[in-house]
């Protein structure tokens, strides 16, 4: 997710103004055309002019921040932005099985320009931000929207008043504790496997400013490194709120379309990677994955091959419905694999990243984001599957934001998933949104 970030280049009315203040000297000198005290007049009265009006477009591209003032939104926040509906079911509580936080002028996110220079990027306008990261890169578009979710910067606070629903109605669910899971960290100048472990330390911070959030982690190894990955594995058990580890295997063979993470196609059979992912047991960490519905017999091998170790199968196992793929096409494919990896009892999963993208759906395309009614009526066949495949003890739900915030707010996202599952007795529905992960993450607040 990270690693795929596009090099930002300076916004070209910017260079459009630069270059003619050069043109505009060397026309005023050539007009000039006599003493030279005449041409360094000439030139330094064309440069002056042209830097002005320079400095002029280039306030304009300023975020309002740069003067202590309220930032601007980013696209994806505009977008849901005063999107209201009331809480359905608000005396059900919520343990937030999965989301992300990110800052890319804070964090060491493996950007291909140095944070200095992120932070510059970060001064200009949200809009002007957002199109720089994204307009020369389809991969990150295809796969996370053209109102992009990874650069937007969402911490602490963000989160909280998504929960709050601070640009809704200001009442959210009853969020009462989340899990955060790894979304990338490289930290330079370190040993390869601990370049992603400040990320929890990250992770503990919040949690201290934010106590209802971030009560679980799930933080990265890199598995390919085999038994290598160990000190990081020792780094983690150090650290309370990590419970689990998650190396993504996310992969496919439309990698101009489909983010891949760090994986191949066959990277769960590795022996060397697998060398790593026995390390586990040995830490009593659990296994995460996210991967594509192509990878979801990989992971029911690794299953088998493990039984002492827990696996999380994260977003319904990711049936994916876009690029070269069709989500009509993906779906009895995704059923039968889904079908296959339930018969190990050692297998849970996750319900939720149904709004990103490359699932297929295509809200993020309109206008206007869609209401619950018409997500949980599209989403239900699927949420509906895996809770009748896997059952009930096995499922726990999730929002997956900021990156289902491509769809839609969180408010309606949460009422989406309740809708989806609103027939089931009220003691199932618990250990679907509570029970089922407390249990698995420890949480007790």
């Amino acid at each position: 997710l990270s690693l795929q970030a596009p090099t930002p280049r300076l916004p070209s009315a910017a260079m459009d103004y630069l270059s003619c203040g050069v043109g505009v000297a060397v026309a005023a000198a050539v007009y000039a055309k006599t003493t030279t005290w005449s041409v360094l007049k000439a030139s330094l009265s064309g440069c002056g002019a042209c830097a002005a009006t320079a400095g002029v477009r280039l306030l304009t591209m300023l975020s309002r921040a740069n003067f202590g003032l309220e930032r601007e939104l980013y696209p994806i926040e505009e977008y849901i932005a005063g999107q209201k509906e009331e809480v359905f079911e608000p005396d059900l509580v919520i343990v937030d099985a999965h989301h992300h936080l990110h800052d890319a002028r804070t964090q060491d996110k493996g950007w291909p320009i140095d944070k200095r220079s992120i932070q510059m990027l970060y001064r200009l306008k949200p809009k002007i931000v957002n199109h720089l990261c994204t307009k020369d890169h389809p991969v990150l578009v295809n796969s996370f929207s053209a109102r992009s979710p990874v650069v937007l910067p969402y911490m602490g606070k963000e989160l909280m008043d998504d929960i709050q629903d601070v640009r809704g109605n200001g009442k959210g669910h009853k969020v009462v504790a989340t899990v955060y899971v790894e979304c990338g960290w490289s930290t330079p100048g370190v040993e390869e496997c601990m370049k992603p472990v400040k990320e929890a330390d990250m992770v503990v911070e919040v949690n201290r400013q934010f106590p209802g959030i971030c009560n679980a982690m799930v933080a990265h190894a890199d598995f390919r490194l085999g038994a290598g990955c160990e000190p990081a594995l020792k780094y983690y058990k150090n650290i309370p709120l990590v419970k689990g580890i998650r190396h993504s295997l996310t992969w496919s063979d439309d990698s101009t379309q489909l983010v891949n993470g760090p994986a191949e196609k066959d990277t769960a059979y590795d022996p060397k990677w697998r060398e790593g992912f026995a390390l586990l047991s040995k830490y009593g960490f659990f296994y995460e994955a996210w991967l594509y519905h192509l990878q979801i017999d990989a992971l029911a091998d690794l299953a088998r091959t493990f039984p002492e170790t827990t696996i999380v199968c994260n977003h319904v196992g990711f049936p994916l419905g876009n690029g070269k793929f069709k989500k009509e096409e993906s779906w009895p494919v995704w059923k039968e694999s889904m079908k296959r990896l339930a018969e190990s009892p050692n297998v849970l999963v996750k319900i939720g990243g149904l709004g990103m993208r490359t699932m297929g759906f295509k809200f993020d395309e309109r206008p206007t984001p869609a209401g619950s009614d018409e997500l949980a009526e599209a989403w239900s066949p699927y949420i509906r599957y895996v809770i009748d495949t896997f059952g009930v003890d096995r499922c726990m739900m999730e929002s997956n934001f900021p990156m289902d915030m491509v769809t839609c707010s969180y408010t309606v996202l949460w009422n989406a998933l309740k809708k989806s599952v609103k027939d089931l007795p009220l003691e199932d529905k618990r250990k679907l949104f509570e029970l089922n992960a407390r249990k698995l993450y420890g949480i007790t607040v």
